[in-house]
């Protein structure tokens, strides 16, 4: 596909226009903040760009697709413009902590390789927010969604009478397409681990089992749960544990 250009820099009145102008069918907000910072707080209806280090090393010296960077497939069709005719118009408008121009941008920085992607796979246009997520908060704080954060409310009890924390009373949270965040009770069911698709199972505790040898590959790190456990001893077996089983997710090729 041909390039449309030099992204267009606009400031926050202007991308206020166009969310009132088009709705989210006509234009997609897409937010290059970490997932955490963009979990807490972010534009309304706006997209995460999904990125970590792991990403990172494995496009070292090589173009970053669209494919690696939005998971979500019904979005990139549309971004794409295939399947419909004519393709309905849509722009797209990338945001950042708080860049004020695409000239500031680092090259190895999320914003620049996402803007290059969408800049060599498809044919929109795309703008790029001036002054990032944090000049636009600032200017319409009612247009943001932020998480509150308050005391713990009440939980169900158990036949046993125990409080189940909230944190357990759902699935694990699926923090990227082949990655899920969950607690010692998730590990301990394996219909969740086998209705989210879980084949490997990282253990950081000092006390959980690895329930379901032979079922599920498992990574066993022994870690303290308290303030003075330094987990940064565990972090390169960890990536490495993780990393491995993304080499080989159907569909993804080894390197």
């Amino acid at each position: 596909m041909t390039s449309v250009g030099e992204p267009l820099e606009i400031n926050s009145s202007e991308l206020v226009r166009l969310l009132r102008e088009r709705t989210s069918a006509g234009c997609v907000v897409l937010d290059c903040r970490a997932f955490l910072d963009f979990s807490v707080a972010h534009i309304s209806e706006s997209r995460n760009v999904n990125w970590n280090s792991m990403l990172r090393r494995r496009s070292k010296g090589s173009e970053v697709a669209l494919d690696w960077l939005i998971p979500d497939k019904a979005l990139l069709g549309r971004l794409r413009r295939r399947g419909e005719s004519p393709p309905p118009p849509v722009i797209v408008v990338v945001v950042d902590e708080r860049s004020r121009s695409v000239e500031q941008l680092k090259e190895e920085s999320v914003a620049q390789m996402l803007l290059s992607a969408l800049r060599n796979e498809i044919r929109t246009q795309i703008c790029f927010l001036q002054g990032g997520f944090e000049g636009f908060s600032e200017a319409f704080p009612e247009l943001c969604y932020r998480k509150t954060l308050s005391a713990e409310e009440p939980v169900p009890k158990g036949s046993s009478g125990r409080s189940t924390p909230t944190y357990d009373q759902d699935g694990p949270v699926e923090l990227l397409p082949f990655l899920f965040l969950g607690s010692a009770i998730h590990s301990s069911r394996r219909e969740i681990l086998t209705s989210a698709g879980i084949t490997a199972v990282l253990n950081v505790s000092s006390s959980c089992p690895n329930f379901f040898e032979g079922e599920f590959q498992y990574l066993r790190l022994t870690v303290e749960d308290n303030l003075a456990a330094d987990i940064r001893a565990c972090f390169s077996t960890a990536i490495s544990f993780i990393g491995l089983r993304f080499e080989y997710r159907p569909g993804n090729s080894s390197e």
